[in-house]
């Protein structure tokens, strides 16, 4: 069973959550990878001059209200701060990956 709590860490001013990102993708989707411990966002941006990036931030500002890249930007593997509590935070991953 997949722990989508393992991919998210509530800090002072937010949340982390762990990703793994897919860019050049047919759509966008939302899965859980229960090795890396990371939420896995497939972009349909090519990773060139920030693209997918961007597209990253849209969607996570579109739902959370704000988002910032902390780690990892020119890796697959991020850390994204985001507002909220954890347990909200959780809930609303929850329902994207289904």
């Amino acid at each position: 069973m997949s722990k989508i709590e393992d991919a998210v860490k509530e800090v002072k001013d937010g949340v982390l959550i762990s990703l793994h990102v897919s860019p050049g993708s047919k759509e966008v989707s939302f899965g859980y990878d229960k090795w890396r411990k990371a939420i896995e966002v497939k972009l349909k941006s090519p990773a060139k001059e920030g693209k997918a990036n961007r597209e990253l931030l849209n969607i996570f500002k579109e739902i959370f209200g704000d988002a910032e890249i902390v780690s990892g930007e020119k890796s697959r593997s991020k850390v994204l701060k985001v507002k909220g509590d954890r347990d909200s935070v959780v809930g609303r991953l929850k329902e994207l990956i289904g």
